[in-house]
């Protein structure tokens, strides 16, 4: 009982000499320490650690204002805000990723795909940037657009269908500083049984694709992917694609 009784008093003790206090961690750069809202090793001023919640990356909400890497977002409305999706938001009819506006959404049509992506009746966006224009393929009907299982592959490779087509879908560089999204549809695919075999491979109850095309001459019942990512089936492997079988480059 005493043994008892002297933990007691040892916890408040350290309580009061402030041992007692914990650091909550929020994520992204974000804790809240002895009353007070930070990000990195700075208070955010005016922020409420009792409302304070991360709501997307580095993305901090409290009851009266939104914060980005720190910094309060201009004219938000906290009374309209909505929460749609990690990263994604609305507020006055306005949807926003992170920070950011995304111009010409349609708010009634709008659904978040995950965290980076989404969707409307017009168009798919990657963040706030429509990944689809007429430079570079067109998705038919963005609004039954979704991704196949495993179907984004390090935000460079995607595979995903709509209610018409199967597309094959990827990011290339095109200078040291930006990327732009090719859209391919694939030609002839089961949109009812594809399914993604790793970045480069896909297939359906009939044949194998590589990059959106089908592989000439493949044996699918033996067609497997090894563990580095190559296929191999009984005839050969196809770590090197003759020039016929690359049919975009």
């Amino acid at each position: 009982m005493k043994k008892n009784i002297l933990k007691v008093l040892l916890f408040l003790v350290l309580g009061n000499v402030g041992f007692g206090d914990v650091i909550q961690i929020l994520g992204d750069y974000y804790s809240i320490d002895k009353g007070k809202v930070y990000y990195g090793n700075e208070i955010l001023e005016g922020a409420n650690p009792k409302t304070a919640e991360l709501i997307g990356f580095s993305l901090l909400k409290d009851d009266k204002n939104v914060y980005y890497m720190g910094e309060k977002i201009k004219d938000v409305k906290i009374k309209n805000f909505e929460k749609l999706g990690k990263n994604y938001w609305k507020n006055d009819n306005k949807i926003y990723y992170r920070d950011e506006k995304i111009e010409n959404a349609d708010i009634m049509s709008f659904k978040v795909l995950n965290e980076d992506y989404a969707k409307d009746k017009n168009h798919v966006y990657s963040g706030r940037e429509e990944i689809d224009s007429s430079l570079s393929g067109k998705i038919k009907d963005p609004e039954t657009f979704e991704f196949l299982p495993n179907g984004i592959i390090y935000d460079v490779w995607l595979y995903g269908k709509d209610k018409y087509n199967v597309y094959y879908i990827e990011n290339k560089m095109i200078n040291c500083f930006n990327s732009y999204y090719f859209i391919y549809e694939v030609k002839g695919i089961n949109k009812d049984k594809v399914e993604v075999l790793n970045k480069w491979f896909i297939k359906d109850d009939k044949n194998i694709y590589f990059e959106g095309e089908i592989l000439e001459g493949v044996d699918y019942n033996t067609f497997e992917v090894l563990p580095n990512g190559e296929g191999k089936d009984k005839n050969r492997s196809y770590e090197y694609l003759t020039k016929d079988e690359w049919k975009w480059f």
